[in-house]
C-alpha cells in the first residue's frame, strides 16, 4: 500500500521548500534564481505538477504520468511575493503549509528553534497574511495547515495534541472552504500523531524524515526531501531520481544529518518513526 507514496519512484517526486527569497537561512532558503532554475529543470524533465486529484491517484498507486508534488512549509510571505508568480510562469501548483494565528497579522517566524534566524533575517523570516493566502489559492496553491504554534507534535499530551491539529484546520476551512492537508511541523511523526491527524479530518499529511529516516508511507505519512541554498543542478538532479531520494530517505543518511539536527536545537528521540 502506498507504493507511490514513499517518494522512490519515478511516477511521484515529492518536494519540499520553506522560503524563496535573497537572504534567509541557510537550509531553508533558495534564491529566485535557484528557484527558476529548478522549475526549468522540472519542466525540462516533463514532469507535470501534481495536485490533490494527483495526491488521491498517488495514494491508490494509479498515477500515470511523471509528477512532481511542490510543498512549501511555515507560510513565508515570500511564497506569495516570488514563488507564486515563477510557479504560474512555468506551470506548476503547489502546497503552502501555514499556521493561521500568523496570518492575521503576517507576524514573523519565530517559534524558538528558528529565533536566532528570524533575529538575523527579520526582512525574510514573516508570515503570509489571510488575504495573500487567499490569492495563492486562486493562483493554484492547495493551503493546508501547519499547526498552530510549530511544536513537536510527538511530545505533546493527547488533549494539546487535538487541539494543535483540529483547530488549525478549522480556521483555514472556516476562511477557504476546505483544509485536507497538513505537514507536520519539523516533519515529525509518530503513530499516534498520524491517528490523530486523521481523526482530526485531514486526508493527507507530509513528513520530513530528518533525523530517523522512512521506508514506509501512506496518506497520513508521506516523505519529502528538503530543498534548500545548496542544490546546485547536480545536486537538485540527485534529488529527482529514485536512487537519490531513497539514499536521502534511508535511515543511515538520516544518522549522518544527526549531529546537524542536534546542534540546531531539535531533538531526534521519538521524531519521525522510520516506517
Amino acid at each position: 500500500m502506498g507504493s507511490q507514496l514513499r517518494n522512490r519512484s519515478g511516477r511521484a517526486i515529492f518536494l519540499s521548500y520553506h522560503s524563496v527569497a535573497p537572504r534567509g537561512p541557510r537550509f531553508l532558503t533558495v534564491t529566485a534564481e535557484l528557484f527558476e532554475r529548478q522549475l526549468d529543470e522540472l519542466r525540462r524533465r516533463r514532469l507535470r505538477g501534481g495536485g490533490l486529484a494527483e495526491l488521491a491517484l498517488a495514494a491508490a498507486g494509479e498515477l500515470t504520468e511523471p509528477t512532481v508534488f511542490i510543498t512549501f512549509d511555515d507560510g513565508f510571505r515570500d511564497n506569495h511575493e516570488t514563488a507564486l508568480p515563477l510557479l504560474r510562469e512555468y506551470g506548476f501548483g503547489g502546497f503552502c503549509f501555514v499556521l493561521p494565528p500568523l496570518l492575521d497579522d503576517g507576524a514573523p517566524l519565530a517559534w524558538p528553534e528558528v529565533a536566532a534566524d528570524q533575529r538575523r533575517f527579520g526582512e525574510t523570516m514573516r508570515s503570509l497574511t489571510w488575504p495573500l493566502v487567499e490569492e495563492m489559492r486562486e493562483g493554484g496553491f492547495e493551503i493546508g495547515s501547519h499547526t498552530l504554534t510549530h511544536p513537536h507534535l510527538t511530545e505533546l499530551e493527547p488533549e494539546r495534541l487535538r487541539q494543535e491539529l483540529a483547530d488549525s484546520r478549522a480556521r483555514i476551512a472556516e476562511r477557504l472552504g476546505s483544509c485536507d492537508v497538513l505537514a507536520y511541523p519539523f516533519g515529525e511523526w509518530n503513530a499516534e500523531v498520524a491517528a490523530a491527524a486523521g481523526e482530526c479530518g485531514y486526508s493527507f499529511a507530509f513528513s520530513l524524515p530528518s533525523s530517523h529516516g522512512q521506508r514506509g508511507a501512506d496518506r497520513l505519512s508521506i516523505p519529502r526531501v528538503n530543498v534548500d541554498s545548496r542544490d546546485d543542478r547536480r545536486r537538485f538532479a540527485v534529488k529527482l531520481t529514485p536512487l537519490g531520494r531513497a539514499a536521502l530517505l534511508s535511515p543511515a543518511a538520516a544518522m549522518l544529518r544527526r549531529p546537524l539536527r542536534a546542534a540546531r536545537g531539535f531533538p531526534t528521540p521519538g521524531s519521525g518513526t522510520g516506517q
